[in-house]
């Protein structure tokens, strides 16, 4: 399922103008898949920065780039709000999924801005719960897992509409909007879906916030519910609202 998370986000950039030799700050690199998307496209004599909190997930993204032979990328352990001083300018900035966690989504964007360049752009991806209400009755499983998941993150403190709100968002920020699109993610039965990989991996989070008991989600047989009911079904799902924004610093 790799190909269908990150291809949303590989043509937003190319859209966004990424070329050879530009610097890039990865927001929650997490394990360090939008920082190697963005290596290989500004090359070796660019440089990408991936920062997150979490040192495990570092620890995955440190190694993958060691079996790429990616010199480009670097990864270190940091706040949103307590960067280094001296990671110095980008010209571009960027983040997936990261902005929905955030307490104060216009205070994370401002903690930002003095890392970005003149004319430099901050590029981000962020879902929307909105997915939710569109899935046909066909599918009563994926949208009970769907809506779990999205129950999980908001009693987490995320902000499950931040897809609609990146455009304010930015806009307040003093950023020009020179890019916005919103694209639904189809997942069928031939091309699979991640739905039951994420409820596995949600699931103690979905228990700790009461959402479901463990024997309801039943996680070992749960992805192959999910297929039988893609394929019973012979419909597409809308596993994902993905919004995408590109905000020039004119400043």
């Amino acid at each position: 399922m790799d190909n269908l998370r990150n291809e949303f986000f590989h043509r937003l950039l190319i859209d966004s103008g990424i070329r050879k030799d530009m610097r890039v700050l990865d927001v929650g690199c997490g394990t360090g898949d939008l920082s190697i998307m963005a290596s290989e496209l500004v090359g070796d004599t660019g440089e990408v920065i991936g920062f997150d909190i979490s040192q495990d997930a570092l620890a995955v993204a440190k190694k993958t780039v060691v079996e790429k032979c990616l010199s480009s990328v670097k990864f270190i352990q940091a706040d949103i709000a307590e960067l280094p001083h001296n990671f110095g300018v980008f010209d571009i900035i960027i983040g997936r999924r990261i902005l929905m966690y955030q307490i104060n989504t216009a205070q994370s964007i401002g903690s930002l801005l003095p890392f970005l360049s003149r004319n430099g752009k901050m590029v981000f991806q962020e879902s929307d719960c909105m997915a939710a209400s569109f899935n046909s009755t066909m599918l009563p499983l994926h949208t009970k897992v769907q809506n779990l998941i999205w129950d999980t993150v908001a009693k987490e403190g995320g902000n499950i509409y931040i897809g609609m709100q990146l455009y304010s968002e930015m806009k307040n920020a003093g950023l020009k909007i020179s890019l916005l699109r919103a694209e639904a993610i189809l997942h069928t039965y031939e091309s699979g879906s991640d739905l039951g990989w994420v409820a596995k991996m949600m699931a103690s989070r979905m228990i700790k916030q009461n959402v479901v008991i463990a024997e309801e989600l039943d996680v070992e047989t749960l992805e192959y519910r999910l297929q039988e009911e893609r394929k019973k079904s012979n419909t597409p799902f809308i596993r994902d609202m993905a919004f995408g924004i590109c905000a020039e610093n004119r400043k």
